[in-house]
């Protein structure tokens, strides 16, 4: 494929999920020789954190429409903002292909696909076959639905080594848990409060390391405040409303170094980005069986799939948490790599743009 220029127009510019994913994307398909821009209506605290904006843009949706006529794009892609669809063609004299990247699941963050033209689209993209199968149940009329995958920074996210630690040491020692994600329903954080709660009864001194959330309003942030004292575990957990990437590796091989594991209680996951940058790490993960979670995670005995709502299955996989197996976290990040390297992903976006500009 000839060089192209990209741009992806996203509505929230936050720290992690998407965003991110379009910070990597970004850098692969630089490193490949394409130019890709990025384009955010909403600044909710990740411009405060990159230390390169250049081709990173905040703004209304004007604005985008000014940057799509001027910049000579070769394709535009936009992600869940359908407000930005009707702006990212152009001028009439100069379209650019349009597509629609859909990262959500959830099926109030689908409903908006009722009302898109796919007969304006030259193709949909999703992260994973759990989320095409979504899509095509909503757009039975759309014939190019093509899974790109999310790209992980195999690099960023590797074990560190693990500290030797005396008997008496290891007596005391406090086991570190990590859940990622909104104060929200959907990622269903009071479970993630209830389990500390439980893994305390269990396993003694515990920490849960709560990150996300940083867009959450007052009387979410109280309901969690009220409900961490209530279970009495108000002491156990530390709440980061948001972390810089290069801040959470040394968070998961904590976890791992202690004998915890990263908690994942979501509802439903469009890919499980973070999750699979815990793995990485060596980081144990105790999740609800979701079945984006079968597609994307190999099997490992790294990976604990459960019932999230059967206290029982949540304690018996917390029972059987330990140190990892150096050799079973290699297996694991190479099987991770291969899968969703920059490689995969451009050679799946290539297939996605329908070879256009093909040499």
């Amino acid at each position: 494929m000839k060089p192209m220029r990209i741009l992806y127009g996203y509505r929230y510019g936050i720290v992690g999920g998407v965003s991110t994913q379009l910070i990597l994307r970004q850098g692969a398909l630089r490193r490949a020789g394409h130019d890709c821009e990025l384009f955010f209506t909403q600044d909710n605290g990740l411009g405060a954190v990159l230390t390169e904006r250049q081709g990173i843009h905040f703004g209304s949706p004007a604005k985008f429409r000014r940057l799509v006529r001027a910049g000579r794009f070769d394709a535009v892609v936009i992600i869940d903002t359908p407000e930005l669809l009707d702006l990212a063609a152009g001028l009439v004299f100069h379209r650019v292909p349009v597509f629609l990247d859909i990262h959500t699941t959830t099926s109030a963050g689908l409903a908006y696909l009722r009302d898109v033209d796919i007969s304006k689209l030259s193709g949909i993209m999703v992260p994973t076959v759990y989320s095409s199968n979504l899509v095509r149940a909503r757009l039975p009329k759309a014939d190019r639905v093509s899974v790109v995958p999310n790209i992980i920074d195999s690099d960023l996210f590797a074990p560190r080594p693990i500290t030797d630690t005396s008997e008496e040491q290891e007596k005391d020692l406090t086991r570190e848990f990590v859940w990622v994600g909104k104060l929200d329903q959907h990622k269903n954080w009071r479970l993630a409060l209830i389990y500390t709660a439980l893994f305390k009864q269990l396993l003694g001194n515990v920490r849960l390391t709560l990150i996300g959330g940083y867009t959450a309003p007052e009387k979410q942030a109280r309901a969690f405040f009220d409900l961490a004292c209530e279970l009495g575990v108000s002491s156990d957990v530390d709440w980061l409303d948001r972390v810089e990437n290069r801040m959470l590796p040394a968070i998961y091989c904590r976890s791992a170094e202690s004998g915890g594991a990263m908690l994942v209680t979501s509802r439903d996951e469009s890919f499980g980005m973070a999750a699979a940058e815990a793995l990485l790490c060596g980081c144990p993960l105790i999740a609800n069986d979701l079945p984006v979670f079968r597609e994307v995670f190999p099997d490992s005995p790294l990976v604990q799939l459960l019932d999230i709502w059967r206290p029982e299955e949540v304690a018996a996989a917390a029972g059987r948490l330990s140190r990892p197996d150096t050799a079973q976290v290699e297996e694991l990040r190479n099987e991770l790599a291969a899968r969703y390297g920059p490689q995969a992903f451009l050679v799946s976006m290539e297939k996605a743009l329908g070879g256009m500009n093909a040499a």
